[in-house]
């Protein structure tokens, strides 16, 4: 394989791209495959990060968030208390908790600036949350193109991929856009990428 960098010789390789990237990368090899993975579909979202004092918060913040079914016809996506899931991510006597905006039913919220999303994550989270006072810290992180939407229908594309990945021999791929989007699934997936390819690299 040819890179900028120079050439690399491998018996294996495993693209671990977002699928619109590893459509691209494919497309010179097989044009049909490059289509397949471009048919996974990536949403822009953004999380906004707010650090209280736990007594600002009136919920008990027990489990570790929400998703918002589309039907609540809320901007935000989903929430969680960071500091419920992981113990140490605040001072004992502070909670942080994030709200999630944007998405695959929302794609435009993230035409709006920086300073109207945290706003809206604030507004959105004080009321369900009983929030009270101004956040110790705000963080807005923005993800373009980094969530894929699992469509109707994705289960038969990720098998016809498949199907065309085994004419290629020693070529492999895994990644969220395609098994696994949160990260113990993504795990899971890549520890079984793993399995196959040396498996692969035994046989041959």
């Amino acid at each position: 394989m040819d890179t900028e960098h120079g050439s690399v010789s491998a018996r294996a390789v495993i693209l671990c791209t977002p699928a619109y990237v590893t459509a691209e990368l494919l497309r010179p090899i097989d044009a049909s495959l490059a289509t397949l993975c471009e048919g996974v579909t990536c949403a822009s979202t953004a999380t906004v990060a707010f650090g209280y004092r736990r007594l600002q918060i009136r919920h008990p913040l027990n489990g570790t968030g929400f998703v918002v079914p589309r039907i609540e016809q809320s901007p935000l996506l989903a929430a969680t208390w960071v500091t419920s899931k992981w113990p140490g991510r605040a001072p004992a006597d502070c909670a942080l908790v994030r709200g999630f905006l944007g998405g695959g039913r929302d794609p435009r919220r993230l035409d709006a600036p920086d300073d109207e999303l945290i706003r809206t994550a604030r507004e959105e989270l004080a009321d369900i949350l009983g929030i009270e006072g101004e956040p110790l810290v705000t963080r807005l992180y923005r993800f373009q193109r980094q969530s894929p939407q699992y469509t109707v229908g994705h289960l038969d594309r990720v098998a016809a991929i498949d199907r065309r990945i085994a004419a290629l021999p020693g070529l492999f791929i895994a990644g969220s856009g395609f098994r696994a989007i949160g990260i113990p699934d993504c795990i899971a997936d890549a520890r079984a990428t793993a399995n196959r390819v040396a498996d692969c690299l035994e046989q041959r």
